[in-house]
């Protein structure tokens, strides 16, 4: 009696139009074996593009013409009169004594120097935020900076020099307390607050406050604080530029209706690791002396900052502990990650008496992220496999982040959970004394995360790992670079850039996702299937029996002119393993003709002109070299190509086998 023959197919067009037996592709897609690849919004495996340099010359420093890489880029917008800017930020390191900022206005092609932060910057990596035009830089080493479109500067304004205090005579004063004077100019227009006075302990006194004139003021406002706070309340006008005196004897109970100082203008801390914007305010991250506390500024001031205007971020679990970045306005709150915890901010930054409303949570995350720049947004509705291998759909905007663990988690506000199971063993790799330059670029357009790391005993990344958050599948990238940024210009929508990882390589900026090489280098892209088991009559996979695989039926989708290899194993092959055959194929090629009398049209260096065919299928037959098809429970199907050539897409496939009676076919243990 002979053995029926089986043809499964496996599609890219979720079932719908090909039989209710037709599997979607990314079903079967194995995130082992496979690289340089995306899976489209139809489900297709696709070769990625390459990249290329944006700027064709290297930048190299402004004073010695070192050598530098690209350690960081951010991408600066601003609005006035109608009209909008873009900027291009990037921090060139020479990893010797220049860390330099330059800027670009088109995208990376071209630059402009700004300023030299010297060596103590050197291998540091910087972050920016921004609040209007205003953007503002931190390192964790120099003075924050801020940058307005034109200019380079240390943050914060100049101020009045702190108030001084005299008299003793009898009044309404208990505690300890002190002042700030705010000048006011024409139309009632206020600058920043002078410097604040030394703090001075009061027992039923009032004080004389003498400050220095402001010669532009009209006048000036005199605030201070209550005997037991470190909030700052208006006492009293004074009018004239040339009163530079007061006498204050306001009882506390009095000043606590008053207008709040919010224009304190303290530069925000020296040495400040992170700045993030959240409630129209710029929030400053740890500092060496203080490594889990969290300054904000005044409201739309970004670089006016009260220095008792903090909260801290440890417990008695987290001793030693250190923050590692924030994330503003996530579902009205700020995120703030250590290395071993994640905490949220709740509040408006509202004062009642001498309450201020933030509230700050430590979550039920087990652990927090090795880097600001390793967390991104990820959108509702994002796939991912659990421990299980079951596809799990996220319900709202979480947040994906790499923890020093070695894996990739989602926080969904409260609690995390680990997605990244099916490249545990790649990302074991990285090397975690570097791991504060792992980053990632969001992809909006093909619904991607990619993480950049260093692996090994390298001290820059090398490789990269991708999420793709609409299928829940992950694939390697032979992305090398040091930072990345997505953007958008004035003709694209989703420009995405990477920076180069290597002085060697030179002051590079490259754009994803461009030609069809890695900066002349060959993309190695291979699609490798999970193992395939068929189905039996009831139409569940027939894991219990052995086969004889025939063939494969394999539909292509092409570029330009391609070859690919098609390999076929064993079922339980490894990722790397060697396969059983292979077999090379071309798609058709087509020489373009001339419409008159159809001769063939040479190019200029006499090379023939050919069409590829838009969509190709080969049949393989699934045998040894020395014919013998395979016979096993499952199969494996690895295709791909290293070349130059274009881009190719695996549209359908089917595959053809029998299903041999009896489980003695099989080994088993007696």
């Amino acid at each position: 009696m002979p053995i029926p023959l089986r043809v499964q197919l496996f599609d890219s067009f979720l079932g719908s139009q090909e039989g209710i037996h037709s599997i979607i592709l990314p079903d079967i897609f194995s995130s082992g074996g496979s690289k340089n690849l995306w899976i489209d919004k139809y489900g297709r495996a696709k070769k990625i593009d390459g990249y290329a340099k944006q700027n064709a010359v290297a930048v190299t420093t402004n004073t010695g013409a070192s050598a530098t890489l690209l350690r960081e880029l951010f991408s600066y917008r601003s609005s006035s009169a109608g009209s909008f800017t873009r900027h291009i930020i990037g921090c060139f390191d020479d990893g010797v004594d220049e860390f330099e900022i330059w800027r670009s206005t088109d995208s990376g092609e071209t630059w402009t120097f700004l300023q030299d932060l010297g060596a103590g910057s050197v291998g540091v990596i910087p972050d920016f935020a921004q609040i209007g035009n205003t953007l503002i830089f931190c390192d964790g080493t120099v003075a924050p900076r801020t940058y307005d479109g034109t200019t380079w500067a240390t943050a914060g304004g100049t101020q009045l020099a702190a108030p001084t205090l005299s008299g003793t005579t009898s009044g309404n004063l208990s505690g300890n307390y002190k002042w700030k004077v705010l000048p006011i100019y024409a139309g009632g227009v206020r600058n920043i607050s002078s410097a604040a006075s030394a703090s001075t302990s009061i027992v039923d006194q009032q004080r004389t406050v003498t400050w220095t004139q402001d010669a532009s003021a009209t006048g000036y406002e005199v605030y201070r604080t209550t005997g037991t706070g470190a909030i700052y309340y208006f006492v009293d006008n004074v009018d004239g530029s040339a009163t530079v005196t007061y006498v204050d004897n306001v009882a506390d109970i009095n000043l606590l209706e008053n207008r709040v100082l919010q224009e304190h203008g303290d530069a925000p801390p020296t040495g400040s690791y992170f700045c993030e914007a959240h409630k129209q305010r710029m929030w400053y991250g740890r500092t060496d002396t203080n490594p889990r506390r969290v300054y904000w500024s005044d409201p739309g001031d970004p670089d006016s900052v009260h220095t008792d205007n903090y909260l801290e971020f440890g417990d008695a679990e987290t001793l030693g502990d250190v923050v590692t970045g924030m994330l503003g306005d996530y579902e009205g709150h700020m995120v703030v990650f250590t290395e071993r915890s994640i905490w949220t901010v709740s509040g408006t930054g509202q004062i009642i008496g001498n309450i201020i409303d933030w509230s700050r949570t430590k979550t039920n995350a087990q652990i927090g992220t090795v880097s600001k720049r390793s967390v991104a947004r990820v959108p509702a509705g994002s796939k991912y496999a659990d421990a299980e291998g079951n596809m799990q759909i996220t319900r709202a905007v979480s947040i994906a982040y790499w923890t020093p663990l070695g894996d990739i988690r989602l926080f969904d506000g409260e609690n995390d959970v680990v997605i990244s199971h099916p490249k545990k063993d790649d990302l074991l790799t990285f090397n975690y004394s570097q791991r504060e330059k792992i980053f990632c670029i969001p992809d909006i357009e093909r619904a991607e995360i990619t993480w950049c790391y260093a692996t090994g005993s390298n001290s820059e990344p090398d490789t990269a790992v991708t999420w793709n958050y609409r299928w829940g599948v992950w694939y390697e990238r032979s992305w090398n670079f040091s930072c990345g940024l997505s953007t958008e210009t004035a003709s694209d929508a989703n420009l995405l850039l990477g920076g180069s990882n290597a002085t060697s390589r030179g002051g590079f900026a490259y754009e994803l996702w461009s030609g069809n090489s890695f900066d002349g280098s060959n993309i190695e892209a291979i699609w490798m299937t999970k193992t395939l088991y068929g189905v039996n009559d009831q139409n569940q996979p027939a894991l219990a029996h052995t086969k004889r695989f025939r063939w494969a039926d394999l539909l292509f989708l092409t570029d330009s002119l391609t070859t690919l290899t098609i390999e076929w194993m064993s079922g339980h092959t490894p990722d790397l393993g060697a396969a059983t055959a292979s077999q090379t194929f071309s798609p058709a090629a087509y020489s373009i003709l001339t419409q008159d009398i159809g001769d063939t049209i040479i190019t200029a260096t006499g090379d023939t002109m050919v069409l590829a065919s838009s969509s190709s299928q080969i049949r393989v037959p699934l045998a040894s070299s020395s014919g013998d098809y395979i016979h096993d429970t499952g199969i494996r199907l690895r295709v791909g190509d290293n070349a130059q050539n274009g881009s190719w897409s695996l549209e359908a496939m089917s595959l053809a086998y029998q299903i041999l009676p009896g489980l003695k076919r099989r080994f088993q243990e007696t």
